[in-house]
């Protein structure tokens, strides 16, 4: 895996960001929001929001953070999109991603959008790629 969220400086966001890319499987390629000019087909980016916090106290200090985590599988076929997608998604729908002083629900998958072809690109094979995107939503809260 090639996610380093090393230099997200959002509160924990960054820390939930490294969570949830060590949750998907090595045998994927991840980006981490950009994709280089030739990157390994296929592969999956994550991306998404830097998240809300949330306070439910008198005090309004922060105890709830609620980020929406993206993931686009890329290929050069349906069938190398739907594989991205068969590793990635299991590996994070439900999933409960651990950061220390935190404790995390459980991630929820939904389909962002279906398969669809990059008219936009094209390959070197004069191909273009294909793409769909899911959300993870997570909501934590601060121990």
């Amino acid at each position: 895996m090639s996610v380093a969220f090393a230099d997200v400086p959002v509160g924990h966001v960054g820390d939930f960001y490294r969570a949830v890319g060590d949750l998907i499987p090595s045998a994927v390629t991840v980006y981490e929001g950009n994709v280089p000019d030739k990157p390994d087909f296929p592969y999956a980016v994550l991306w998404g929001s830097f998240g809300d916090e949330v306070s439910e106290s008198l005090a309004d200090v922060p105890d709830e953070l609620r980020v929406n985590f993206r993931v686009t599988y890329v290929g050069q076929s349906l069938a190398s999109v739907a594989w991205v997608a068969s590793k990635v998604r299991p590996a994070l729908n439900r999933s409960k991603p651990y950061v220390h002083g935190w404790v995390s629900g459980r991630m929820r998958q939904a389909s962002l959008m279906d398969v669809q072809t990059d008219f936009t690109v094209t390959l070197t094979d004069g191909s273009h790629p294909v793409y769909a995107v899911d959300e993870f939503a997570l909501v934590a809260h601060k121990l």
